[in-house]
């Protein structure tokens, strides 16, 4: 058996309206062959039993998956959908760690945030809730397989009194985006930011450690460092990008 077939061919989808069925899944994916029909398809809960808007697709065949994939950012109902890659390993993961029953739910004052704007910062987030104490380094910023941004973040708060209140936030805007806020946890956490080994291909990381860019963790991206001085991170305004300019001057010239 292949390493694909082993794995499975499966998708992660976001994005779905929350009344969404099996067979209106099956319907936007009806140029695919979908494994076992609507058993194929598994949405995911948050901890209080509503839909997170996201699902797995167990599909039959490789080329059912490069079909699926480029479904991506196609729109159901008002909705435009986002299509991943996955595998057996992250779907059988996720659904065992998330939802109502799941063994690692607790009140840990922690809460997950869904519909960030492209690029937002953890510096944005704490804006966000400004008066409500998030604790040292408690700002998670997921990224998927491709080293995108989610659009999601993990804010862990001081107390769970604090985190209930971060709550009633839920459906305010940063910039032109409302913001979805859901309870989570730690444990929740990991299923995002922390998955089997096998999936990462080296060391776990810490939940609460920095997200690289990137397939791998800890490997720096050279155009993220670039990006990073376009927007000023390494200083201000116009002597910033008169810093970047010598910089490409440098790697002009020792390349």
């Amino acid at each position: 058996m292949t390493t694909g077939e082993s794995d499975g061919y499966v998708i992660r989808v976001r994005g779905l309206p929350w009344s969404s069925a099996a067979e209106e899944v099956l319907r936007f994916f009806s140029d695919c062959t979908i494994l076992s029909g609507v058993s194929g398809v598994h949405f995911t809960y948050t901890r209080e039993g509503r839909p997170s808007g996201e699902a797995f697709v167990q599909l039959e065949t490789e080329d059912d998956l490069k079909i699926a994939m480029k479904k991506d950012k196609e729109s159901m109902g008002h909705r435009y959908v986002e299509v991943f890659k996955s595998n057996n390993i992250e779907m059988d993961w996720v659904l065992k760690h998330t939802g109502p029953n799941s063994p690692d739910s607790s009140n840990d004052g922690c809460v997950r945030l869904r519909g960030l704007p492209f690029g937002c910062s953890k510096e944005e987030i704490v804006q966000f809730f400004t008066g409500l104490e998030i604790v040292p380094n408690g700002i998670t910023l997921p990224m998927d397989y491709q080293g995108r941004s989610t659009g999601e973040a993990f804010v862990q708060f001081a107390t769970q009194d604090i985190a209930e209140k971060a709550l009633k936030k839920h459906k305010e805007r940063i910039g032109h985006r409302y913001i979805e806020i859901f309870k989570s946890s730690r444990a929740e956490v990991r299923t995002h930011y922390d998955p089997p080994r096998k999936l990462m291909g080296g060391q776990r990381p810490s939940p609460y450690d920095r997200p690289m860019t990137g397939r791998v963790y800890g490997i720096p991206n050279r155009a993220a460092s670039y990006e990073k001085m376009r927007r000023g991170v390494y200083g201000g305004g116009k002597q910033s990008k008169g810093r970047l300019i010598l910089v490409l001057m440098v790697q002009t010239t020792l390349f």
